[in-house]
């Protein structure tokens, strides 16, 4: 089976903004102002201010009048300031210094006038959604969602927002079959025609969003969004992609795999507001490019070609990091006190990928290519393993001949074999979690549409049907309720474990209808919100099921394809920037995101407005030289 860890290296040039300033102690000012456009407020622009090399930003919001407020801010100067809204052209701000008492900045945004300028503003599941208006089978619809969004968003400005002609668009189509996005022949015939329809120019320009009165082509963020501070750091180079995300419960700090480079990566915060930045290259013993895929990926063009492909990464309770290495199919402990690692043949099955540490300090992992989980034992060293459920014999005899066929790769035209495919029916064993209140082991099999549990004292597996397609990254919350997210169908879903039944199912309501493909959710132990990654919308997504009310907070970065959610100690949301290829994502580099729900200053009680105006007769700045649509240089 092939496996969805393809990496493409495109060398993204540019400049960098370096800052060689110190950090003021209690902070160095702060910045706040009005925007508007043609006198009128524009509701909801995103005002993100950037600082450092490699680059943080820090990103507030605009309340109903226009206002803008920012936190303290820790530099005296050096500076870059965007001021974003789809529909308006971008403002850009160079070399702003804050002040103690206040920057004031009053800037006017540019209106865009010409419709198909302003659509390529707009995030991928627009464009995604006119493909999905076009499929009238149910079948194609879902593996479409499924297949094309594996590895990037689907409709970014750097993949299909343009037109081809009907062999250009098969030609993408067997090309991504060789990447591993592996469709079936009725959806490979059917999907040319499909793209025509959706990419035809007229039918691009009648059915994306145009300005809705004053407040532009998209919904003005609710005011429970606004409330929140989201922060973005630059992390690795154009040829990474930070897979998955953790906080590191013993300082806050922040850790990554780099899948693409062989990486583990950690920002610290104590010394440096921007964040120090670390790297650590994991081991990659005797391994060929590629792993033990080596022989399947030989004399190909499949990226960067790496050995061992770190893909989850958890803490364990004696504070060493356990990484799955998905390619060297190993497992691998850092200590980072002292920087030593621990590298773990798996005795059986191939490609580890997500793990977890129950309350005995055991691993477990889902093990994709085989239908397995596993279980290893830090202290004893034992591992075992835990076949799961087969949907029928055919599929059963594919995944025990799996490791003959990787073994032997180089004897077949796989390229060619891949990209011609009738889809794939492998179970793919896929997220995995343990129950707070019993510490069974929850499972969910992607292609299958089951999740299970298993016992974790006699390792006995129950099989469970979902009634819903495509059970991803699922997780508990604190009452032992089981949250799990159909990436295809766009939903959340709720598995009571208490009564072995299936309760709750909510679309995801992110606009278009039915055009997010949720990756993941994490759930907050404290209050048991559901958090949810907006992998195609630019998004973090957050579900109150007492309530059942839904806050959208849109990220301040095009293209952030995000697959793994976390939270520190403050409660503050984080998530990191996986695409593949990295140079979808805006600026050419992955970023790590933390969204504080509640951290933006309250405007009305500042005391700084009189209106929309500075109170206290404060002079304003007006934004003289802005410069529109000019991108944050690297």
């Amino acid at each position: 089976m092939l496996i969805r860890l393809v990496w493409v290296a495109f060398v993204v040039l540019g400049t960098a903004l370096s800052v060689r300033s110190e950090p003021a102690t209690d902070g160095a000012g702060f910045f706040y102002g009005h925007i508007t456009s043609s006198g009128t407020a524009v509701k909801g622009a995103m005002v993100t201010f950037y600082h450092g090399d490699p680059l943080h930003s820090l990103t507030v919001f605009t309340d109903d009048q226009g206002r803008f407020l920012s936190p303290e801010l820790p530099w005296p100067d050096g500076y870059r300031i965007r001021v974003r809204r789809v529909g308006w052209h971008d403002v850009v701000l160079e070399g702003q210094a804050p002040s103690v008492g206040g920057r004031w900045l009053a800037v006017d945004m540019q209106r865009m006038d010409d419709p198909a300028q302003m659509i390529q503003k707009l995030p991928s599941n627009y464009w995604m959604n006119l493909v999905l208006e076009e499929i009238d089978n149910r079948d194609h619809l879902l593996e479409f969602k499924m297949q094309c969004t594996y590895c990037h968003q689907q409709g970014s400005p750097l993949t299909s927002r343009r037109q081809f002609t009907r062999q250009q668009w098969l030609d993408i189509i067997i090309d991504m079959g060789r990447r591993s996005a592996i469709v079936t022949n009725s959806l490979r015939a059917a999907l040319p025609d499909y793209y025509l329809a959706a990419y035809d120019p007229a039918n691009v320009l009648a059915k994306l969003p145009r300005y809705d009165g004053e407040n532009g082509p998209l919904p003005v963020p609710s005011a429970e969004a606004r409330r929140a501070v989201i922060e973005e750091w630059d992390l690795g180079g154009p040829l990474s992609g930070q897979h998955d995300l953790m906080v590191y419960p013993a300082d806050g700090s922040i850790w990554t795999v780099d899948s693409p480079i062989d990486k583990l990566h950690v920002i610290r915060f104590d010394a440096n507001p921007d964040g120090e930045r670390t790297s650590y290259a994991v081991p990659r013993g005797d391994h060929k490019p590629g792993g033990v895929y080596w022989k399947m990926e030989r004399g190909t063009d499949k990226g960067n070609q790496n050995y061992v492909s770190p893909h989850s990464l958890q803490t364990a309770p004696d504070g060493v990091i356990w990484l799955t290495l998905a390619k060297g199919n190993q497992l691998a402990g850092f200590d980072p006190r002292t920087e030593t690692w621990d590298i773990v043949d798996l005795e059986e099955g191939i490609n580890p990928h997500t793990l977890r540490f129950d309350q005995r300090g055991r691993l477990w992992y889902t093990i994709t290519a085989t239908n397995h989980v596993g279980m290893f034992d830090p202290e004893t060293r034992e591992q075992r393993f835990i076949r799961l459920k087969f949907p029928d014999l055919k599929t059963r005899l594919i995944t025990w001949f799996t490791p003959l066929f990787i073994a032997n790769a180089d004897l077949l035209d796989l390229d060619d074999r891949s990209a011609q495919m009738d889809g794939v029916t492998m179970p793919m064993p896929y997220g995995i979690d343990i129950h707070p209140l019993d510490g069974s082991v929850w499972f969910s099999q992607l292609n299958m549409s089951h999740i299970g549990r298993i016992d974790a004292d006699t390792f006995e597996v129950t099989s469970i049907e979902t009634p819903f397609v495509t059970p991803r990254r699922l997780r508990f919350d604190s009452r032992g309720n089981l949250w799990v997210p159909s990436y295809a169908e766009g939903s959340i879903s709720r598995f009571d474990t208490a009564a072995m039944a299936w309760a709750e199912t909510y679309p995801i309501p992110v606009e278009p209808a039915g055009s997010e493909v949720p990756y993941a959710v994490f759930v907050d132990q404290q209050t048991d919100h559901v958090w949810i990654t907006g992998t195609q919308s630019d998004s973090i997504i957050r579900f109150e099921p007492e309530s059942e009310n839904w806050t959208i907070y849109p990220l301040p970065t095009l293209v952030t394809y995000t697959r793994e959610l976390d939270m520190d100690a403050g409660r503050n949301v984080w998530t990191s920037h996986s695409s593949s290829p990295a140079w979808h994502v805006e600026g050419g580099i992955p970023k790590v995101t933390r969204l504080d729900p509640t951290g933006a200053p309250d405007i009305e009680g500042s005391g700084l407005f009189d209106g929309t105006r500075p109170a206290g007769g404060v002079t304003a700045d007006a934004a003289a030289g802005a410069a529109p649509d000019q991108p944050v240089a690297r």
